[in-house]
């Protein structure tokens, strides 16, 4: 097989990156843009040692599940990995993908994983978006380089979104900006623009052409915000909840979903009123709010220092008198911050050796563990049955039209 060689190919599978799986002699091929059971002519485009990648030229024989993206930039956007897949067949991929990745790497029986929560809206669904600026243009990134591909929308943008978009190429000089930032409150409508800067611009002329069409507008250089014009904060609402949202706040991109991951907490965790719950990685205290009413006490553990003030203005906000909130890594969590159940949303990254040694020292009866990533999650909860039972996993789906998916676990403190 060499670099550049068309070969066709029947495609097997998808793989756990939404790619289809052909294979030539034993080694596997993975093609974007193939569904299994397909005939194609591909083209091989990387030859490694355990593998090659191709891309489609052909299809001889479509996928009865085949449609057609409505995206313009869908082949070379890196974006969307799963636009040609229709929906209801892009949540048994993701069904699949959970099961297989727990089996493999936790063990866990199929019985265990729970039907799928599906997304409300399969595009328009996004209330943050990242555009690259480059040659005074913005878009996003090819496919696996740096390459930008122009866009005038983005079908998983919300509409508010695109219509920034729309007003930021006809008005906005891009000269000394690096990256926009976009959000939305899907409740309340208010926008952000956050603008990565290398050097000053004309704040005057942003203000101008802007204060009728955005919230409020952010600079960031040498790692400093500054604002423009606004609050330089968005409000959302979840379920009753008020949440304040600022420049560096972690926040669901899916807004609507994030009501469904949420609601599955709070069953997953089952509270009576007499237990103290430990929220680590809390962010602005979105979970630990959204459990506050179930709970005795919330605790909540955040590295980032504004993430914390915001946690605080949160809890003021929505009248909450029994969460707190410290500043500190996950990882120095103590035995003085010990909960009866303890809620874990980390980075994709999961859960670092100390956290998992701290769980496992201090024994909460319950762990709801919110994951974005189904490897680093069967990993971790490999390592933390030995003193805990898988109990059950829902994956929920947050991000239609990619191959990403979101899992709230459940695990029981065992008896042995």
């Amino acid at each position: 097989m060499k670099l550049g060689e068309e070969i066709d190919v029947f495609i097997e599978n998808l793989d756990h990156s939404g790619r289809g799986v052909a294979r030539i002699d034993g080694l596997p091929i993975f093609i974007f843009n193939a569904l299994p059971n397909e005939e194609v002519k591909i083209k091989i485009t990387s030859v490694k040692k355990k593998y090659a990648e191709g891309e489609v030229l052909k299809i001889y024989k479509k996928s009865k599940d085949r449609i057609e993206p409505i995206c313009p930039y869908f082949k070379e956007c890196g974006g969307c990995d799963l636009l040609h897949l229709n929906y209801d067949n892009q949540l048994k991929y993701k069904m699949k993908k959970v099961e297989e990745i727990m089996h493999k790497f936790a063990s866990v029986k199929e019985n265990k994983i729970k039907e799928i929560l599906p997304s409300e809206d399969n595009f328009n669904y996004r209330n943050k978006v990242t555009l690259k600026v480059k040659d005074n243009k913005i878009g996003y990134y090819k496919r696996k380089t740096n390459q930008l591909i122009e866009i005038d929308s983005c079908f998983l943008a919300h509409p508010k979104l695109n219509e920034i978009i729309s007003d930021i190429k006809e008005t906005l000089n891009l000269k000394n900006i690096e990256e926009i930032i976009l959000r939305v409150s899907e409740t309340t409508l208010e926008t952000m623009m956050i603008l990565k800067i290398k050097d000053k611009i004309d704040e005057r002329k942003l203000i101008r052409d802007y204060t009728d069409k955005i919230s409020t507008i952010v600079t960031y250089m040498d790692r400093k915000y500054d604002l423009v014009m606004g609050k330089g904060h968005i409000a959302e609402i979840l379920s009753k909840y008020r949440y304040k949202i600022s420049p560096e706040s972690f926040f669901q991109v899916n807004t609507k979903g994030a009501v469904k991951l949420y609601d599955k907490v709070v069953e997953y965790a089952d509270l009576d009123g007499t237990e103290t719950v430990l929220d680590l990685f809390c962010g602005t205290g979105t979970i630990g709010i959204y459990v506050s009413e179930f709970a005795k006490e919330v605790i909540g553990i955040e590295i980032n220092k504004y993430a914390v003030l915001d946690a605080y203005e949160n809890v003021s906000k929505n009248e909450i008198k029994n969460a707190s909130f410290l500043c500190k890594s996950a990882k120095d969590a103590t035995t003085t911050e010990k909960g009866d159940v303890v809620i874990v949303d980390p980075p994709r990254s999961g859960l670092e050796k100390e956290t998992i040694k701290f769980l496992l020292e201090t024994e909460p009866k319950k762990i709801v563990y919110v994951s974005c990533d189904p490897v680093t999650l069967a990993r971790d909860i490999k390592l933390l049955d030995k003193k805990y039972d898988i109990c059950k996993i829902t994956p929920v789906d947050m991000f239609p039209n990619t191959e990403h998916v979101e899992c709230v676990t459940l695990l029981n403190l065992n008896n042995n």
